[in-house]
């Protein structure tokens, strides 16, 4: 018997790509599976109206002010947000980003509607006394994409255990998987009879916890070592002239190389194309991309100062250290560069028994049920 409406926030489902937007998408994507057509509607503050009711061809409601003017933007959708909860009437809201908190919590007063919020990672640490803070006081559930931003928030906030259900990242099982990398694009990159180390990340000022900076000051070092090593970094940004700088004065700039943007489409063969995936950062609430790049057979370095080291440790698909000990990273990269590379199979295997679909399917299926909202 059908029972229930459930409303997804996001901030944008296809207007960019990130982890939140992942999330959010795989979010909607298991909803709909689970509880059928015109049982789910999404609003999205940044998409484009038409392109989203594109993206998902009837599957879902849509509501969108992405062709709003950015000036009008956040109240329109604040307004849009509670005229369709009032409108529909909905069993269950779920937002994907605790800036919508507010609005779901005085809905979740006002008229009795359970609000759920998922919080992934910098944007729920360290938070100022606010509207936000006190909002997520206030919701019936917080939704941490791992244990590590469930015990900040427990401890910064003072929540209990109790008010936290932790729903990890999924990917995408049938696009990542070990295959051989195009020999074009190994040729185009310059990267014949090298030792790849690859990192796929924004290189934006205010995502310098990757930890590129940190690695690229130990890669004289392991040059040093491994004459043949290459660093290939994937995304684009407004500090990549920085970090082109900063490899010129190492001395690496002839083993350093700056892809930019890389299309959806190629992804997973740039993942193909390195002997290990390094981003040991420290302000990582998940990272699909330690996921996405396993699933590809590459194993992946992280941090233990972030929840990277829970990833990477749950689903045994690498090692985890200390970026800012200069020997600790050191030493493990070479080690994990010379050691025999581990069985491609193994690894795809691993991870999509940890964090495959099926098991983030499952996990969103009980939350649902949990709530008295089932297919």
């Amino acid at each position: 018997m059908k029972s229930g409406r459930l409303q997804i926030w996001v901030p944008e489902l296809i207007a960019r790509e990130g982890g939140i937007q992942s999330y959010s998408i795989e979010m909607v994507e298991a909803a709909a599976e689970i509880l059928g057509p015109g049982r789910v509607t999404v609003l999205s503050k940044l998409d484009d109206p038409r392109a989203l009711r594109e993206r998902f061809g009837g599957k879902v409601k849509t509501y969108a002010t992405g062709n709003v003017p950015k000036f009008l933007r956040t109240p329109v959708f604040a307004l849009m947000l509670v005229a369709v909860a009032l409108l529909e009437g909905p069993q269950l809201i779920l937002s994907t980003h605790a800036n919508f908190s507010p609005v779901a919590a005085w809905l979740q007063g006002l008229r009795g509607i359970p609000a759920l919020v998922s919080a992934h990672g910098i944007e729920v640490w360290n938070l100022p006394e606010g509207r936000i803070r006190d909002a997520l006081r206030r919701v019936k559930k917080i939704l941490p994409v791992s244990e590590h931003t469930r015990q900040r928030m427990e401890k910064e906030i003072g929540l209990s255990a109790q008010r936290f259900e932790v729903v990890p990242d999924t990917y995408d099982s049938d696009r990542f998987r070990p295959a051989q990398a195009p020999a074009a694009l190994r040729q185009r990159l310059g990267l014949e009879g090298k030792k790849v180390l690859y990192t796929l990340a924004r290189l934006d000022p205010g995502e310098r916890y990757k930890g590129i900076d940190e690695f690229l000051s130990v890669l004289p070092e392991l040059v040093r070592e491994v004459p043949s090593l290459v660093y290939l970094i994937g995304g684009k940004g407004g500090d990549r002239n920085r970090l082109e700088e900063k490899a010129r004065s190492l001395g690496v700039t002839q083993c350093v190389i700056f892809a930019g943007f890389v299309p959806e489409a190629e992804k997973a063969d740039y993942y193909r194309l390195a002997d290990l995936f390094v981003m040991p950062g420290w302000g990582e609430g998940f990272g699909i991309v330690y996921l996405e790049s396993a699933a590809c057979g590459v194993p992946v370095l992280g941090s233990t100062l972030d929840a990277s080291q829970e990833v990477i440790r749950t689903a045994a698909i690498g090692e985890a250290v200390n970026p800012k000990n200069a020997g600790e990273l050191t030493a493990a990269i070479l080690r994990m560069v010379t050691a025999l590379p581990p069985d491609p199979m193994a690894l795809y295997n691993s991870v999509k028994k940890k964090f495959g679909r099926e098991v983030f399917r499952q996990k969103v299926r009980a939350l649902l049920e949990s709530f008295g909202i089932r297919r």
